[in-house]
């Protein structure tokens, strides 16, 4: 009689879950149920971002030093050749970052460059974007409306820094996210509940040995990430599967569900852009795949895709909905 009653309480937990995550991603993790707020942050499914910041690059920018010593070439002196290419295979994000939260995005993937002219520090993906300051703030003041809302900042790589540039922008963080920022510690009490308690809501990745020097940066090691870099979607699936059979148990894992277009791709589709050649091939490929995956122990985690606003935020949606399988399954957490 216990065991049918329990039963019932899942199957109500998920259909209660799923009606609220149908009408509002943007408080999605406020509206979990509680047995899925008491587990472990690794154990969630958490829809990210690639490229998070791209929305703010313009075709006018310096080509940024991501790029290949010939690429930097080209777009220096054959500019209005050069960079209208880079700027189809570079933008990853339409939505701003503001609009991507409201989605039902938490973990947000950024690079960072400096300019020699300013060193000041910007956002970038073949083109330099916006300073970072102005999109972090965003972040900041929509956390300051979202209590119980919590996201992940991976900082994942570095151009043209020194180690001034890696002081001057930790600081920046600091300031902006002052209070808000989760320790590094074990995963194993990390919990939305745990997170809310202490009024910690973001946590801040930084893929840099200067994060050895800060208690709140979290280094690449506890959290995984592994670029697919292939433009064949069975061959991502492929990747993914492997991948994600493998994670370790104890840390974060990051699936990169995202096709790449390398130079000879680009050279073959000069026209082409990344949203019309390769997102719609591989929308179809990860949505059906995390559809099939569970959350849990050793199951999905943090998942991040391209144009992630498209079709009304779909990915994010299959991402966040997964999450109910563990109230079917509350072996698995």
């Amino acid at each position: 009689m216990e065991s049918k009653r329990n039963a019932g309480n899942f199957i109500e937990r998920s259909d209660e879950m799923s009606s609220a995550l149908n009408d509002d991603l943007e408080f999605w993790m406020t509206r979990l149920p509680a047995p899925l707020r008491n587990i472990p942050v690794i154990h969630l499914a958490i829809p990210g971002s690639h490229d998070t910041m791209t929305y703010t690059i313009e075709r006018h920018n310096d080509v940024g030093p991501d790029e290949s010593a010939f690429v930097r070439t080209l777009g220096r002196y054959c500019s209005f050749i050069a960079k209208p290419i880079i700027l189809n295979w570079s933008i990853t994000q339409p939505a701003d970052v503001r609009q991507q939260l409201n989605g039902g995005i938490r973990y947000l993937d950024l690079r960072v460059a400096t300019k020699q002219r300013t060193r000041d520090i910007y956002f970038l993906h073949g083109l330099y974007g916006a300073e970072v300051s102005r999109p972090l703030l965003d972040v900041a003041n929509w956390l300051a409306s979202h209590a119980n809302e919590v996201v992940i900042l991976d900082f994942q790589h570095f151009y043209a820094f020194t180690g001034e540039d890696h002081r001057r922008l930790v600081e920046r963080i600091r300031q902006i996210f002052h209070g808000r920022m989760c320790p590094v510690s074990s995963f194993d009490h990390v919990t939305l509940q745990w997170l809310a308690a202490r009024r910690y809501q973001v946590f801040v990745i930084y893929r840099n040995v200067y994060a050895r020097n800060y208690e709140h940066l979290w280094p690449s090691g506890l959290w995984r990430t592994i670029w697919p870099n292939t433009v064949r979607a069975d061959e991502l699936i492929d990747f993914l599967n492997v991948e994600l059979q493998g994670r370790p148990l104890d840390i974060a894992f990051v699936s990169q569900c995202l096709l790449t277009p390398d130079t000879p791709y680009v050279m073959k589709h000069l026209c082409g852009t990344l949203q019309r050649n390769l997102v719609p091939l591989c929308q179809k490929a990860i949505l059906s795949w995390i559809s099939q995956k569970q959350p849990g122990r050793g199951g999905l985690n943090i998942v991040i895709a391209d144009f992630v606003s498209d079709n009304n935020f779909l990915f994010s949606r299959t991402v966040v909905q997964s999450n109910k399988k563990l109230l079917r399954s509350p072996e698995r957490s």
